[in-house]
């Protein structure tokens, strides 16, 4: 009996032509996905379709035992390395192929020769414990192959099931009516392709996909967004080339688990929580051209929000791990067994653009991969580069709306692992002597796994009057 689950992909599907994959001997589909699409030109605000844009490959599967892991890339390399750390894999590399041992499953990542581009990632989860019935009228259930769709409105106590080997698509439907958009001389349609409007009971699940590629630019909706909806559970998808991806308003009582993300839009929010409560966020991968994982607020508070064992490649110089608020408070924030494999920007950072109350922050068990083959943009991009921090906390008054500055307090680091040459600094800005981050505690920082003593001394101090805020 294998302990290997695998679906073949719809025949509209390319396959990656960089791998071929084998687990325990059983081939495995390899998809592709667009990322990393260049910065817009000077006075653009979004990519367009063509776009110059980096391939990553992805497979998915389940596995009920250990398995051995087949890798062999279609051009030559001399090393391969698997990420995160965390996982302690050290595959064995022999005449063009790349072999490991899996004893349970984990979202990895591998990198040839040390670069970070034509990367293979590998979405890896146990079973589903319970698959719906196709026939419960209370389930819209997509079958393995292609779906074309436009928006959905999800019904209160609904399930909608995302078959493995199916790829449930947006399209703009016949008759469908845009807008200019305010910015570009382009046509967009702003809606999502899963509305979970005021509604409750709800189940997002399965092993398939779900794809924004045929979304226009420069649309940046979500493609699951939920808006004042309670009890809602999205588990298992894999969500590639969405312009918003998932995006969590105004809702309580949600539960994102085992979700994929990879997307190279510029400015495509990876899991936004925002003026919501009662959040987890567990055992997701995610790579995008924005911030990655955040909780955010402008109007209603956000409270009690668990980020946890998720895995983090953030291709843009924004923030992999943050908190960002305006106006109002966000308290009780826990991100915890983080793995942060890629980061062009800040890996874990909290921004006040206003007069918010920022409390309680925690970042507990982050381990942080080695970001020397996180290169410098080049050409136009260039000037959106930052260097790779650990932490960076900011609190500037917005030219947007200039209330009073407001206060960042009682935020715990407690456990970072770092890989590479040196530690990577962190940043700390605060807006005058009265609004400050105050009562930060950094604690068991390490170093490929020895602890660095003087931390401090990496910790660069500024001021800022004010700034206009993160989009």
């Amino acid at each position: 009996m294998q302990n290997v689950i695998t679906w073949p992909a719809p025949d509209t599907e390319v396959p990656s032509p960089d791998y071929t994959v084998e687990v325990d001997g059983c081939p495995v589909f390899v998809y592709q996905a667009r990322v990393r699409a260049d910065k817009w030109p000077p006075g653009e605000w979004f990519g367009k379709p063509i776009t110059p844009a980096e391939r990553a490959s992805f497979v998915i599967f389940d596995m009920t035992g250990a398995v051995t892991v087949t890798v062999r890339p279609t051009y030559p390399f001399n090393t391969a390395k698997v990420l995160p750390d965390r996982a302690g894999i050290v595959p064995e590399s022999m005449y063009g192929s790349i072999r490991f041992t899996l004893e349970q499953p984990q979202h990895l990542t591998i990198l040839l020769d040390g670069t970070s581009e034509q990367v293979l990632h590998m979405f890896i989860s146990e079973p589903e414990k319970k698959i719906p019935d196709p026939n419960d009228p209370n389930v819209l259930y997509f079958g393995p192959g292609l779906h074309e769709i436009g928006s959905i409105q999800v019904l209160d106590g609904q399930t909608i099931y995302i078959a493995g080997g199916a790829v449930v698509k947006a399209v703009i439907l016949p008759g469908e009516i845009g807008h200019k958009h305010r910015f570009e001389d382009a046509i967009v349609y702003e809606r999502p392709m899963l509305k979970v409007y005021r509604v409750s009971n709800v189940c997002i699940c399965g092993r398939g996909i779900l794809d924004g590629s045929h979304i226009p630019y420069p649309d940046r909706v979500p493609a699951i967004h939920m808006l004042d909806a309670s009890d809602v559970r999205v588990e298992g998808i894999t969500l590639r080339e969405s312009p918003g991806n998932v995006r969590i308003i105004e809702s309580g009582n949600v539960f994102v688990n085992d979700v994929r993300i990879i997307c190279g839009r510029t400015l495509a929010g990876g899991i936004r929580n925002e003026e919501s409560h009662d959040v987890q966020i567990r055992r997701c991968f995610v790579r995008n051209y924005d911030s990655c994982i955040s909780s955010r607020t402008d109007r209603m508070q956000v409270v009690n929000v668990l980020i946890e064992d998720c895995t983090i490649w953030s291709d843009y110089p924004e923030f992999a791990l943050a908190v960002i608020a305006h106006e109002t408070s966000v308290n009780c924030i826990t991100f915890r067994r983080c793995n942060i494999i890629y980061a062009t920007g800040a890996c874990l950072a909290i921004f006040n653009g206003d007069g918010s109350n920022i409390n309680n922050i925690v970042y507990q068990d982050i381990d942080i991969a080695d970001q020397s083959y996180s290169p410098p943009l080049a050409g136009p991009n260039a000037r959106y580069h930052r260097k790779p921090l650990l932490f960076y906390a900011k609190i500037v008054c917005d030219r947007w709306r200039p209330t009073e500055a407001g206060y960042i307090t009682n935020v715990l680091i407690d456990g970072v692992t770092m890989h590479g040459e040196k530690p990577l600094p962190s940043e700390l800005s605060n807006y005058d002597n009265y609004h400050m981050v105050e009562n930060l505690t950094i604690n068991n920082v390490k170093l490929n796994r020895k602890p660095v003593s003087n931390y401090s001394d990496f910790i660069n101090h500024t001021h800022h009057d004010y700034e206009s805020h993160p989009s």
